[in-house]
């Protein structure tokens, strides 16, 4: 690989006034219909264009394929997973094709660039055993504000089985009582609401932190809110980050003494347990909003599984 294609990590640029002064870059932005999407969208070609050093629009219209190798070689060595490294990779060739369309570069450079192996069978994400559970939902300190809400977010994310992006945005008024039972309604891909009736314990760990946190009034404020005041920025409405989420969790992991895990091991361990203790994978696939149900059974890591390995019938 050409050296002079390894430019990332040390040059300091900005990329973001690079991309506002491309308006075919801010419309293929705005093609996409959730917002979810479009910032790991951004942060993937954010990530790649700091990678290759660009400043300006002019350098963009430059890139070759072996950029996009190198970058893809980068991710590897910094030891992202093949889902993520080729998330990114579709990223940048969206992108382009859309370059494309409206006539401002002539080919895709992520094309012809290969994708890497993906287990589509299974998810990696790590199962928790209940134990490590329990000491992970126990290690926030409750009696701070903080030490609450972390404990609520946390529950959210074993109790539901929800990506982490559905808990940054709940707002107060998605948790409510109907019919007698007490209900999160979360807001999943693809645009669309997903209503979930939740056990006592997450209920009284979400009550416990409105009460303490005192905007349980405010019906139009997000239900999970920064702790600490943005320098600058009124705090009246601001939501949890994606990446805070992340990092909490892996923080209390560590006290529990768990680790190689992010969130979304928490979902890989609620579909587990729930198929576990017999729950109905239909019920399981319509509460974690899979539009197929092989897509839950990709998360399926049952213990049983592991009891019904022919080797254990086997003597010589």
């Amino acid at each position: 690989m050409d050296k002079d294609l390894i430019v990332g990590s040390e040059k300091k640029v900005s990329v973001l006034n690079a991309l506002k002064e491309i308006p075919e870059e801010l419309l293929w932005k705005a093609n996409f219909n959730s917002d979810n999407s479009i910032e790991t969208y951004d942060k993937a070609i954010h990530s790649f264009l700091a990678f290759i050093g660009v400043s300006s629009p002019e350098e963009l219209r430059d890139i070759h394929h072996g950029h996009v190798i190198a970058f893809k070689k980068f991710l590897q060595n910094e030891g992202h997973s093949p889902r993520t490294i080729n998330n990114r990779l579709s990223a940048i060739s969206s992108l382009f094709n859309h370059l494309i369309d409206n006539q401002v570069v002539k080919i895709n450079v992520a094309q012809g660039v290969r994708r890497m192996p993906v287990n589509s069978d299974r998810v990696e994400a790590k199962v928790l055993t209940p134990e490590e559970v329990r000491k992970m939902l126990n290690a926030p300190n409750t009696d701070k504000l903080q030490g609450r809400r972390d404990k609520a977010i946390l529950s959210t994310l074993f109790f539901t089985g929800c990506r982490v992006s559905e808990v940054c945005t709940l707002t107060v008024k998605d948790f409510y009582q109907e019919q007698g039972f007490y209900v999160l309604d979360f807001w999943v891909k693809g645009g669309k609401r997903n209503r979930l009736a939740i056990n006592q314990e997450l209920q009284s760990a979400i009550r416990e932190y409105l009460r303490i946190a005192d905007h349980e009034d405010e019906k139009e404020r997000f239900l999970f809110l920064p702790v600490k005041p943005a320098p600058g920025k009124s705090d009246k409405n601001r939501k949890l980050n994606r990446k805070t989420v992340d990092y909490l969790f892996k923080k209390y992991a560590r006290l529990a003494d768990v680790y190689g895990v992010t969130p979304h091991a928490a979902r890989a361990t609620f579909i587990t347990q729930a198929l576990e203790n017999n729950c109905p994978i239909e019920a399981v696939q319509k509460t974690v909003a899979h539009a197929q149900i092989k897509t839950t059974q990709m998360y399926d890591k049952r213990v049983a599984r592991y009891r019904e390995s022919a080797s254990f019938a086997v003597r010589y």
